[in-house]
């Protein structure tokens, strides 16, 4: 019986040993243990891959889709290796040190996931701006409406800087010089508050049709 349990477990293991042996590209856990869609790889999935992933119910299936998401986003198929996915856990790596938040890890934060997507902006310049604040006050003393003072962080990329396949996206959409991503520092948290659709672009401008 002690035989048996010992081979079961050994035949359990094989599925992970799949996922480590996948060329170019990190293991995606299961679904029942969090997965792609809940870690820093959630910035490059797009809407149909969300859908096509939480539909995942075996390993088999899960290492059927990691192979196919990663070698959607290989630039070169016929190198060794992924220069993107290399690429892409640098700078999540870089994230966590760089910006975690309050307990959560720097490459689920919004300036993680800028980097990870457009990687460090060249360009990075610092302001202030008031903005209108309430403060209900003690019970039985009136409310007032006051300002007060954030920091305001933007990230400046010219469009020389970017993947061409981005900046094709960018000038079709709009066409400028460079793009800026502006965040809102406040004391215990920084997040995106204009932006937006050039993460989206780059998360799309990532895969190779």
């Amino acid at each position: 019986m002690a035989g048996g349990n010992r081979a079961r477990r050994r035949l359990a293991a094989v599925p992970l040993l799949l996922l480590l042996l996948l060329p170019g590209c990190q293991p995606i856990p299961p679904r029942t243990g969090g997965g792609l869609d809940e870690g820093p790889t959630r910035w490059l999935m797009l809407p149909d891959e969300v859908r096509q992933y939480r539909r995942i119910h075996s390993t088999r299936e899960t290492v059927d889709f990691n192979e196919a998401f990663w070698r959607r986003r290989n630039p070169d198929p016929a190198a060794h290796g992924n220069e993107f996915a290399r690429t892409f856990y640098e700078r999540v790596e870089a994230a966590d040190r760089l910006y975690s938040e309050g307990g959560v890890r720097g490459s689920l934060t919004d300036r993680g996931r800028a980097l990870i997507l457009l990687g460090p902006p060249p360009v990075l310049r610092y302001g202030q701006k008031k903005v209108p604040a309430w403060d209900p006050g003690h019970p039985g003393s009136p409310s007032n409406v006051h300002t007060h003072g954030i920091v305001l962080e933007s990230w400046v990329y010219p469009l020389t800087e970017l993947p061409p396949t981005l900046a094709e996206r960018i000038q079709e959409d709009e066409p400028r010089p460079e793009i800026v991503l502006v965040f809102a520092a406040e004391p215990r948290h920084t997040h995106l508050i204009d932006g937006e659709k050039y993460l989206d672009m780059a998360a799309r401008a990532a895969v190779r049709e």
